[in-house]
């Protein structure tokens, strides 16, 4: 099954001195959310990376779009590349 994948870097967010850096994903395809959020969770998991936050912000025209946010602007390009 093919998922397409469009991203784009939102404004980073200070915080603890640091300033975090978000993803905002939009995601199609035949997969549920639920499924997505697996997938990602999961890659997330084997490469030792932590989200700050991983969630859906809203579906539209069979479109779903995921907000992700990381401490280091590696961890961020890290996943922009999985799943970009």
């Amino acid at each position: 099954m093919t998922v397409s994948a469009e991203w784009q870097y939102a404004a980073g967010m200070f915080r603890g001195g640091s300033i975090l850096k978000t993803v905002v994903a939009a995601r199609d395809g035949h997969q549920s959310v639920a499924d997505h959020l697996a997938e990602m969770r999961a890659w997330l998991a084997e490469q030792n990376i932590v989200a700050r936050e991983l969630k859906m912000l809203h579906v539209l025209k069979f479109r779903v779009v995921f907000r992700a946010t990381f401490d280091s602007d590696a961890d961020a390009d890290k996943f922009v590349e999985k799943f970009g």
